[in-house]
C-alpha cells in the first residue's frame, strides 16, 4: 500500500509544476486560468500575483495542486497564501492551515503527497490572520495536533471568537486553546523526530507574528531555511516601529540559503526574482545536478533590503498622518 502511495505521489507531484506552467501561459495571455475562469487575470500579472489579484475570488483558481520543494518539504497551500507541510521521523509539522471553503483541499494535498494528516503533530501559526489560522480548529479536532502561536496572537484569535460569526457559509471554526497547545515565545525550539524548528517572535504585522528557522535538504544537502510570517508592517506608527525592528533584526541573519514565504506575492513586500509558484515551475525543468531554484542566498538578501525600504517608507507615512516626528532610524 505504501509503495503504491509513493508512485502515485510521484506521478502527481510530476505534474504540478507543469500545471502551473500553464496557468502562467493562461494569466499571462489574459485567459481563465482556473478550473472554473470565473475570472479573467490581467495580462500584466505574473503568475503569483494572479491568486492575490484579478483571480483572488476565484475558489476553484485556488485551489492548486501540491508540489516537493525539498526532501523534507512540501507546499500544500492555495494559490493565495501558502500553507507548508515538513514531514519528520515521528509524524508531520504543518505551518499554517488556510481557511474555508478551503480546508479539506488542503488535507486532500496532504494525501496526495502520500501523507496521513492524521500524523499532524504540530500546527504552527505564522500570526493571528484568519487565512493562516482558519483551518486549525479541524486540522486540530481531525490528528490532536498541538496549535502554537504566540501569546500575542493567540489573544487576537481570542478576539475574532468572540464576534459574531458569518450566517452564511463558509463556515470557519475558530480555534480554541487548550492546555495541550503551544504559546510560541522567542529563541523557542519546537522539535519532532529528527527536525528542530527555531521561533522568533518578529511584530508589526500584527504584535506577535512569528517567523521560523528550520534546516531543508535537497537531495540529502542540508540548507538553511528562514520563513519570515509577518513580511509587511500595519497597524500605524506602533506597528511600524515594531516591523522595522524585526526588519533590522532579520537583516542580521546573513547565512540564510532559502528564503520560504507565506504568501508568493505581496503589494509592498515583492519577493526578488520570482515567488513560490515561479521558482515551482522553475524546479520542475531541473536537470541532473541543477542548483534548486529555491536556493538563492541574493535573493532572501535582496529581499532584506526591499522590506527595509518598505518599512522606512511605512513608518514615515504613518508618522506624518499622525503627526509625529520622524525619528533618525
Amino acid at each position: 500500500m505504501k509503495t503504491t502511495q509513493r508512485t502515485a505521489m510521484l506521478m502527481f507531484t510530476g505534474l504540478v509544476a507543469t500545471a502551473l506552467l500553464s496557468v502562467s501561459l493562461a494569466a499571462q495571455r489574459g485567459g481563465g486560468g482556473g478550473a472554473g475562469g470565473a475570472q479573467a487575470a490581467a495580462p500584466a500579472e505574473t503568475l503569483s500575483q494572479t491568486y492575490r489579484g484579478s483571480k483572488s475570488r476565484d475558489v476553484e483558481y485556488q485551489k492548486i495542486p501540491p508540489f516537493k520543494i525539498f526532501d523534507n518539504l512540501y507546499h500544500v497551500g492555495i494559490g493565495s497564501v501558502s500553507t507548508w507541510l515538513i514531514p519528520t521521523t515521528d509524524g508531520l509539522i504543518l505551518i499554517d492551515s488556510s481557511q474555508e471553503p478551503y480546508v479539506d483541499h488542503i488535507l486532500n494535498n496532504i494525501r496526495n503527497v502520500g501523507f496521513d494528516p492524521k500524523n499532524i503533530r504540530y500546527n504552527l501559526i505564522v500570526h493571528g490572520h484568519l487565512d493562516h489560522f482558519g483551518g486549525a480548529a479541524r486540522i486540530k479536532e481531525l490528528s490532536g495536533a498541538r496549535v502554537g502561536m504566540t501569546e500575542a496572537d493567540w489573544k487576537l484569535v481570542d478576539e475574532v471568537a468572540k464576534q459574531p460569526q458569518s450566517a452564511t457559509p463558509p463556515f470557519n471554526r475558530i480555534v480554541e486553546r487548550g492546555e495541550n497547545d503551544l504559546v510560541l515565545k522567542d529563541g523557542d525550539t519546537i522539535t519532532l523526530g529528527k527536525t528542530s524548528i527555531k521561533v522568533y517572535v518578529t511584530p508589526g504585522h500584527t504584535p506577535g507574528s512569528a517567523s521560523f528557522e528550520f534546516t531543508v535538504y535537497d537531495k540529502g544537502r542540508p540548507y538553511k531555511a528562514f520563513m519570515f510570517g509577518g513580511p509587511e508592517p500595519r497597524n500605524g506608527v506602533e506597528g511600524g516601529k515594531q516591523f522595522l525592528a524585526s526588519v533590522n533584526r532579520v537583516a542580521q541573519m546573513q547565512d540564510v540559503q532559502v528564503g520560504l514565504l507565506i504568501h508568493s506575492w505581496l503589494a509592498m513586500s515583492t519577493y526578488p526574482n520570482g515567488g513560490t509558484f515561479e521558482r515551482a515551475a522553475r524546479l520542475q525543468a531541473r536537470r541532473g545536478n541543477d542548483p534548486n531554484p529555491f536556493v538563492d542566498p541574493a535573493s532572501f538578501r535582496a529581499w532584506q533590503d526591499r522590506l527595509k525600504t518598505v518599512a522606512d517608507k511605512y513608518l514615515a507615512d504613518e508618522q506624518a498622518k499622525a503627526g509625529t516626528p520622524t525619528a533618525a532610524r
